[in-house]
């Protein structure tokens, strides 16, 4: 038998994990392939909390570096498997089967219940789970000046450990790859002896609420303007903070171009060409509005945002990094600058704004790619693959 295991809620929208797990779930359903369980936390849709009550409650344990500490290793770690241990105690896993996971947590819990199975590994995460998880619950706790040294030693040895002993990985690609040999000692070594197989990640086709015309009406934006847009974390690994400088330098040159952003975080959008509209559960109304979507992640994984991008065909300009090459290379759509360098982005920007001919040849070319290789049939159909090869090992 096949499983998929992951202690999270799933969800469509999410990256990582949660989004990556729906969309193959999706496609599996859409191919009718039944011969694979997923086993993940049940979503019991909005809890009502005490929410003042927390925040005062956040307000005091976050002053402490052992309370968050302790706190966090119970939730990430020690109770990490609450939502799904019901279920997997009630199955009866054997050498034969084989288990997918995706998160080095995830593989600590498979030790936990000593499940001898063929395990697969597909990490998420475009740094270190320890340093996300520490800035996470910096974040959390509104607390910029916490250490949390060893709760990060913690996680970083379970990250380690999981890169070790595991020996199936899936990766969307082998530039998606990349960013591994940066935060995991030893990475390339270490991959020489595993069996390594490559499913590109799809997404199921992005809706929107608003077409073009109701968007620009509902935030009062004027025909002549030409919108760039970012949706995603407002942080420095997304490179949230060159997307700000870049609308900054853009609008020194040309004022006839506007950016609008969504998403959350600790970099202010502090440009006045740009409309932040923060968190939203309607980015596609963001991207199908625009003339370009920027995606300047200073690391990258495989961005399901840009996969979502190509369902709509908005032209892209990405950083030169991990997915974003191998998307690259299979689209005229998706351009790419130097990793880092602002200069560059806004010459690119301002150049496709001249090009509205190459503009519509992009978009067509990014619908294409899209529907060639990333709609949820094809993940699903290469994920089988995949899983039948290693079953014949058994």
């Amino acid at each position: 038998m096949n499983y998929i295991v992951y202690s999270g809620e799933l969800d469509i929208r999410k990256g990582g994990p949660a989004g990556y797990i729906a969309n193959l779930q999706k496609g599996l359903n859409n191919i009718q392939e039944d011969k694979i369980r997923i086993i993940s936390k049940k979503n019991l849709g909005n809890v009502i909390s005490g929410k003042s009550r927390f925040d005062f409650l956040r307000s005091i344990i976050g002053k402490s570096d052992f309370m968050v500490e302790m706190l966090s290793m119970k939730k990430f770690v020690h109770n990490r498997d609450s939502s799904i241990a019901n279920e997997l105690n009630l199955i009866e896993f054997t050498e034969n089967d084989v288990v997918h996971v995706h998160s080095v947590l995830d593989f600590l819990i498979l030790k936990k219940y000593n499940i001898r199975a063929n395990v697969i590994l597909t990490p998420h995460t475009p740094e270190s789970i320890s340093e996300e998880l520490v800035e996470a619950a910096k974040f959390k706790f509104r607390n910029a000046r916490l250490t949390l040294e060893k709760y990060k030693r913690k996680i970083k040895l379970i990250e380690e450990m999981a890169f070790e002993e595991c020996d199936h990985f899936i990766f969307p690609s082998k530039e998606s790859m990349e960013i591994f040999s940066t935060f995991i000692e030893g990475f390339n070594k270490k991959m020489e002896n595993k069996n390594i197989y490559f499913n590109l990640t799809s997404c199921d086709k992005l809706t929107y609420n608003l077409n073009k015309n109701e968007f620009k009406e509902q935030f009062k934006i004027t025909e002549d303007k030409f919108i760039i847009s970012y949706v995603g974390r407002h942080n420095r690994i997304k490179g949230y903070d060159l997307f700000v400088e870049m609308a900054k330098k853009v609008y020194e040159i040309d004022k006839n171009i506007i950016f609008i952003v969504g998403g959350t975080g600790e970099i202010e959008s502090d440009s006045s060409n740009i409309i932040d509209i923060g968190w939203t559960n309607d980015p596609g109304s963001i991207i199908n509005t625009s003339d370009i979507f920027v995606l300047p992640n200073r690391n990258t994984y495989f961005d399901l945002i840009l996969l979502e991008v190509l369902s709509i065909g908005t032209p892209v300009v990405a950083s030169n990094t991990g997915g974003n090459k191998t998307v690259n290379s299979m689209t005229n759509g998706v351009a790419l600058f130097e990793n880092g360098n602002v200069e560059e982005l806004v010459s690119i920007v301002l150049e496709l704004k001249c090009k509205k001919d190459v503009l519509i040849q992009m978009k067509e070319d990014n619908l294409n790619c899209y529907q060639n290789n990333f709609t949820l049939n094809h993940f699903a159909s290469r994920y089988n693959d995949i899983l039948s090869k290693i079953n014949e090992f058994n």
